[in-house]
């Protein structure tokens, strides 16, 4: 009841009809790195379903695009009434399969115009101009931003680009600067620690907080003050953003609540009473200690 207090949900008689006339069984599709935004958003999805007396399914894929295909098999075999896909290494071709099949898909993270689709767009891009437009109001540092190893994440990908596009805009380009990183704590931390042995001066956006984290401590082992000399932006933050020192700039987006809307959406697919195929999130910045 909490759940639906906060999020204002009121089961209509229909999809309660929906839950009671058969067992109700829902894909939800994640990425196999359960980093904890992808948890705070599965939380959301699970309890929403749990409210609807939903049974749900869990399929996890990898970056590897042959696994990749034999979830969306596993998917259509499985029989389930409804996914709930939030991992872009999912293609177009790959989604068209699932609705060809004729499931209902509610889709995280991106803008899928389709019969039987529902979108959850999140978007970053006003954050993103806004603060490389804050940094360069306030100098001419270069930006760094942390592209992570083996990862064809869509999503990075896209973010990565803003930022490119946004330094062109303002005639910058050629202080856009790209470090690859591997996707670990401990192997960022590790790397930074030897980077900042030469380098003492930066600009830095990560895409999630441990990374960000990674960068943060290795500043600090080598004594750089952060926000004066080093400055670290996390595009996805988490609660790891306020228990490093100092706390971490972030991209603010409710992943609960995006997991929550994104199953309440698929809800409204199954019973046929969906209006509004898109419901996109804007991220909004926390300016924290890691910036100026």
């Amino acid at each position: 009841m909490e759940v639906i207090e906060k999020l204002g949900y009121k089961p209509s008689a229909i999809a309660q009809g929906l839950a009671k006339s058969k067992s109700t069984n829902v894909g939800i599709v994640i990425p196999n790195s359960m980093h904890m935004y992808v948890a705070s958003m599965l939380s959301g999805m699970v309890d929403i379903a749990k409210i609807y007396g939903f049974q749900t399914t869990l399929f996890t894929t990898t970056q590897n695009t042959e696994e990749v295909s034999d979830v969306v098999e596993s998917i259509i075999s499985s029989n389930v009434d409804g996914v709930v896909v939030f991992d872009d290494q999912l293609s177009e071709k790959d989604i068209d399969k699932l609705v060809n099949y004729g499931t209902p898909v509610s889709v995280i993270g991106r803008e899928v115009i389709k019969e039987n689709v529902a979108s959850i767009p999140l978007e970053y891009e006003n954050s993103i101009k806004q603060i490389i437009n804050e940094h360069f109001e306030n100098g001419n540092e270069e930006i760094y931003f942390l592209h992570i190893i083996n990862n064809s994440s869509a999503m990075m990908n896209t973010l990565e680009a803003l930022c490119l596009e946004e330094c062109k805009k303002l005639n910058k380009e050629n202080l856009f600067k790209k470090i690859e990183v591997e996707d670990s704590y401990s192997k960022t931390f590790e790397q930074f620690k030897e980077y900042f042995k030469e380098n003492k001066t930066g600009f830095f956006i990560a895409p999630r907080d441990t990374i960000s984290c990674g960068v943060a401590n290795a500043a600090n082992e080598n004594g750089i003050s952060i926000p004066n000399e080093v400055q670290i932006v996390s595009v996805i933050g988490t609660k790891y953003s306020t228990i490093v020192r100092p706390t971490l700039t972030t991209f603010e987006i409710d992943m609960y609540e995006v997991g929550s809307i994104a199953m309440r959406m698929l809800t409204k697919l199954l019973n046929g009473t969906l209006k509004n195929k898109s419901y996109p999130f804007y991220s909004t910045i926390q300016h924290r200690s890691s910036t100026k």
